[in-house]
């Protein structure tokens, strides 16, 4: 991912993880911190292995394209350096994260539709398109439809979906997150998946 030369000029980074008290092991409030305030190329690496799977996930399941994903990935966490010491809550950092990638994708989604459609030549190529693509193309709406509806969630419920299913936080960890008992979080994720499922019903998935 570019963002900018503190990155690209972090120089022996295994040196520094080891040399500043191994800033895999922080939490995510210290690691805005160090970025927000010392500009620290390291933190916000390990904040990236942290979350870019899962903002990577979502820029796909929108744009399918892997190209404008991984722009859209990297427009994600350029918004994350610039807003890095105004996050309120560090600790739902990865709900925050998903919302923005999902704002960003679906914005880049729509320039692509815009120019995709300067480019079509008619209604002519329209008519030879295989059913493959036809296929392909609902796999990719359909997975889209769950990052929209993850989204459209009440937050007390959209936060442990993001951080367990999409981040891969254990129950137990999601609740220190959340900072709430773990049945809570189970019983919010069952309420969350029942409401999905009945969402993503009514659309047809």
């Amino acid at each position: 991912m570019a963002t900018g030369r503190g990155i690209q000029d972090a120089g022996g980074p295994i040196a520094r993880l080891f040399g500043e008290g191994s800033a895999a092991g922080m939490d995510e409030g210290e690691l805005l911190r160090r970025f927000a305030v010392g500009r620290d190329a390291m933190a916000l690496e390990v904040l990236v292995a942290r979350h870019g799977p899962m903002v990577l996930g979502v820029c796909r399941r929108i744009l399918g394209d892997r190209h404008s994903s991984e722009d859209a990935f990297q427009a994600t966490f350029l918004v994350l350096a610039k807003r890095a010491g105004s996050i309120r809550d560090p600790d739902r950092l990865g709900p925050w994260l998903h919302g923005v990638a999902h704002r960003v994708a679906v914005r880049a989604r729509a320039g692509l539709a815009r120019r995709n459609a300067r480019e079509r030549s008619g209604a002519e190529e329209l008519a030879v398109e295989t059913s493959a693509d036809d296929s392909g193309r609902d796999r990719l709406e359909l997975r889209a439809a769950l990052d929209e509806e993850v989204r459209r969630l009440p937050e007390k419920f959209r936060e442990p979906i993001v951080l367990c299913y999409l981040d891969g936080l254990t129950h137990d960890e999601a609740a220190r997150r959340l900072r709430c008992p773990v049945g809570t979080v189970r019983s919010r994720l069952s309420t969350a998946r029942a409401k999905l499922h009945e969402r993503l019903t009514r659309r047809g998935v």
